[in-house]
């Protein structure tokens, strides 16, 4: 009897230092969530609870695909105790038996362990891994729906799992699945603050917080980026005329040709009701002229096609201001005032074309034309000076002309304010 009596004590010291790795978890998780941690390091906090309340040496947290065709790794710990990525996949299919994975999620059965497994291949090892026991659980959020599933297995037979470990790894699926919830819902309340909810692209506060983040980075580097503002031309007549539902199919068709227009490092904004703001990082003058001829060609011979009228083509320009930065005393709100005036000038020349060109240097700013490489303004004694060396000025008619390739002007003084 003291013989059973001992291993009675030890389990219960055992079961009270898994309910304390729980509850510490538990903390951590949900502060964690309050400081908005990424959710990588919430699974790595869940790993290292299990291997550490239950002693595993291996645990890996599967997700469901977007497609709901598999389940795949997204974070685990490989027999070396290294961090592996989708190395896994598990297809999900209606017949049974097919894998734990996808009989649970099926509903065929609510968990799956064994202490009797064969060896198998792991993928990505060239030698066999003797895997004796496993375990897998399900990771569910509101309303019972599986999303993933938390797993854990061991290289040998030394430590079989239990019904009682089955029971705590419900415990830590749980908590998974809440802040992998908790983290969901906040993303998507931080996507839906900062996306137009019409056309789908970013809306002015992430725009302006972009053109920030980007301007001082330029600051720091010495390279270019350039602001691109767009306007739809007759856009009140488009919603006086064929209502508002017309006007909102415009918008999106816009929306769309600027979307696939970019690189993915670039950003797309609706800032106003038919304006839109490109932002164009490692974008210098020449290669700003080129986009913007680019996107004037694009708008014109793209012209939306409405289901609804018999995909009928209604005819649609855009007017586009711009302003390039490269490092300066200018902040972000110069900058798009530069770009507005730009856009402002290419209205009031007849709408469908760009207008000036602002470049915003370390000491200097200039304007150009943004299609002809004209200068505005004739410079003054010692330009010469201020523009580099592989840039070159010709004389004619009256006017100084840069030829391209156009890079940027130095000086110290803002032309034009």
């Amino acid at each position: 009897m003291p013989f059973l009596t001992d291993v009675l004590l030890h389990r219960m010291r055992q079961r009270q230092k898994l309910l304390g790795q729980e509850v510490h978890m538990y903390q951590r998780v949900m502060d964690g969530m309050r400081r908005g941690i990424p959710l990588e390091s919430l699974f790595k906090l869940t790993i290292r609870s299990v291997q550490k309340g239950l002693g595993f040496k291996r645990c890996g947290i599967f997700l469901l695909d977007a497609d709901g065709r598999a389940m795949t790794l997204a974070l685990g710990v490989d027999r070396r105790g290294r961090w592996e990525r989708g190395k896994d996949r598990f297809p999900i299919v209606r017949r049974r038996g097919a894998n734990a994975f996808s009989d649970i999620f099926n509903g065929h059965q609510r968990f799956f362990f064994t202490n009797h497994l064969s060896d198998r291949q792991h993928e990505g090892d060239r030698q066999r891994v003797p895997v004796r026991s496993t375990a897998v659980v399900p990771i569910q959020v509101g309303g019972g729906k599986i999303i993933g599933a938390l797993a854990v297995d061991q290289l040998d037979a030394r430590r079989l799992i239990t019904r009682s470990d089955v029971a705590s790894l419900f415990n830590f699926a749980t908590q998974a699945g809440l802040a992998l919830q908790s983290l969901r819902v906040h993303e998507q309340a931080v996507k839906q603050s900062v996306t137009d909810p019409l056309t789908g692209l970013a809306n002015r506060r992430f725009f302006e917080k972009a053109l920030e983040n980007e301007m001082k980075r330029c600051g720091k580097s010495g390279r270019c980026c350039s602001l691109v503002l767009a306007d739809l031309d007759h856009f009140k007549l488009v919603n006086d005329v064929h209502g508002h539902d017309v006007g909102d199919e415009f918008l999106k068709h816009t929306a769309r040709l600027f979307h696939d227009s970019v690189r993915g490092m670039d950003t797309v904004a609706r800032i106003g009701g038919e304006e839109f703001a490109l932002l164009l990082p490692d974008t210098a003058p020449s290669n700003a002229r080129a986009f913007i001829r680019r996107l004037l060609n694009l708008v014109r011979e793209n012209p939306p096609r409405l289901p609804g009228d018999g995909f009928r083509s209604y005819p649609m320009t855009v007017s586009l201001g711009v302003a390039t930065y490269c490092r300066g005393r200018a902040d972000s709100r110069r900058i798009f005032k530069l770009a507005d005036q730009s856009l402002y000038q290419a209205k009031e020349k007849g709408r469908d074309r760009a207008g000036v060109l602002h470049i915003v240097s370390e000491k200097k700013s200039a304007r150009y034309s943004a299609l002809e490489g004209e200068s505005e303004a004739r410079p003054g004694p010692g330009t010469a000076s201020f523009l580099r060396d592989h840039d070159r000025i010709s004389h004619q008619g009256g006017k100084y002309h840069r030829e391209l390739p156009v890079r940027i002007a130095v000086g110290e003084r803002l032309v034009g304010r």
